[in-house]
């Protein structure tokens, strides 16, 4: 297993030079807080002072679209002139939204709290169109509750044609009882099966509504990041389709049967391994989703946390499935069914709020002989990216998939390595990373936002 160490990031303040709605940062910009990166790699700023940078993606030309929060959508592409650097232009003025974004051609799908609009875009001109306006693709989403980002995925056939947006929503509160019924819409992923459009209709398809999209999974409280496996067809019957979900787990502190002392270092955060029908839509209807166990269950991370406040949990291994006690019907009995509960595949620290997972599936259209490019070696390995300013990399040959259904034995070993993680948590939030989308360059980097330092960085080999 190639293993890389803990890296950290951060950046100054500098100033832009500005053109109408673009701007230009120079190379070089160092990071606003110290960082540490892993043997035979290399970080830099691409750029700063953004407005909370989200969810990112490329388009057909390899400009790096980026949703900043706050502010609305802006494309990112390294200049050709005397100076090296990169060029941001604003593609979208729009402050609602949220964190979603995904680009099929012409294409711009983003999120909203209640809506996923989509826009027609070019990727030449870096713009929208002005004569065409936004429709919405899929409507009357829950734009309520503590979490309204709402990750999208696009499905694709195996002629690379989008055939289907998956759409992902959060809790209303922390601990959300109504997510146990699936047609409440709460911490949830939903499938809509998109229109055919022609190009001669100038009118859009009326938007598809919420209620009536296929829930392939739910109780998975935040499900924020989500990506199909490279190898997903070896995993998946046919007429389905596979997905890993990484879901950042509630915080239970107030709970009358959980010390403080436990729940500083529980529960894991998880990453779950969906299956869901994609054949006829007689299929489809029949399937019956499955339950990931928010809000009633939960993963045990470190069973030691508290032995005197709560031993019942001394002799448990680590990935244990657990009741909060919110229902006395509910119980550990009730978590281990895997008809109440299915457990997570893979297990990370408490606390550690995963918030993206992408493969590393280098096709022809990656540079693999780049110099810069992360090493081939990596090819098919998942990298799951946590807000508690790190990322971290897991070994995919897709052994991990099953070895992880079982809990660990071993309270020492994380089961994970890290590319990149802050030095400084006293600069923590606001100056050091806080990294939430990940995207991989045909050059073979990794590109990443950071939201609360307001950046966008890269990472490659040395």
């Amino acid at each position: 297993m190639l293993s890389f160490q803990l890296l950290v990031v951060s950046f100054s303040t500098f100033a832009l030079v500005s053109a109408s709605s673009t701007t230009f940062q120079p190379l070089g910009v160092p990071f606003k807080s110290p960082v540490t990166v892993g043997p035979g790699l290399a970080a830099s700023v691409l750029f700063s002072n953004l407005t909370t940078p989200r969810g990112i993606t490329f388009d057909a030309r390899q400009n790096l679209l980026v949703v900043e929060r706050g502010f609305g959508i802006t494309a990112f592409s390294p200049t050709t002139t005397s100076i090296a650097g990169w060029e941001r232009t604003v593609i979208i003025q729009n402050s609602s939204f949220t964190q979603g974004i995904q680009v099929d051609g012409a294409k711009l799908y983003v999120s909203t709290a209640g809506d996923a609009l989509v826009y027609r875009y070019d990727a030449i001109t870096k713009s929208v169109s002005s004569d065409l306006s936004p429709y919405s693709v899929v409507t009357g989403i829950p734009p309520d509750g503590d979490l309204t980002t709402h990750t999208l995925q696009l499905e694709k056939d195996e002629s690379g044609n989008a055939v289907a947006l998956l759409i992902a929503s959060g809790p209303k509160t922390n601990i959300d009882v109504t997510a146990r019924d699936p047609a409440s819409g709460r911490s949830q992923i939903r499938r809509f099966i998109l229109p055919t459009i022609s190009p001669s209709i100038s009118l859009p398809p009326p938007p598809l509504q919420w209620a009536n999209g296929q829930i392939i999974a739910f109780g998975i409280r935040n499900p924020a990041g989500f990506a199909f496996p490279p190898t997903a067809p070896s995993f998946s019957p046919a007429g389905t389709k596979s997905l890993l979900v990484v879901e950042n787990g509630a915080s239970i502190d107030g709970l009358a049967n959980l010390t403080a002392a436990f729940v500083n270092d529980n529960p894991a955060d998880e990453v779950e391994f969906v299956t869901f029908p994609t054949g006829s839509p007689t299929a489809i209807a029949a399937a019956q989703p499955k339950s990931y166990g928010f809000p009633d269950c939960t993963t045990l991370w470190n069973p030691l946390a508290d032995p005197g406040g709560n031993p019942e949990f001394v002799d448990k291994p680590r990935g244990y499935q657990f009741s909060l006690e919110l229902d006395p019907t509910k119980d550990d009995a009730f978590c281990h069914n895997v008809s109440n509960n299915r457990p997570p595949i893979f297990n990370f620290q408490a606390h550690s709020v995963p918030l993206d997972i992408k493969f590393y599936s280098p096709t022809p259209g990656f540079s693999t002989t780049n110099s810069k490019a992360l090493p081939a070696t990596l090819k098919g390995h998942a990298l799951p990216l946590f807000m508690d300013r790190s990322i971290a990399f897991l070994q995919q040959d897709m052994g991990w998939l099953s070895s992880c259904t079982a809990p660990s034995s071993d309270q020492r070993s994380l089961g994970y390595s890290f590319l990149i993680q802050a030095a400084n948590l006293t600069t923590c939030p606001g100056s050091c990373i806080r990294p939430v989308g990940l995207a991989f360059g045909k050059d073979g980097r990794l590109y990443v936002s950071s939201d609360s330092s307001g950046e966008l960085f890269v990472i490659e080999r040395a």
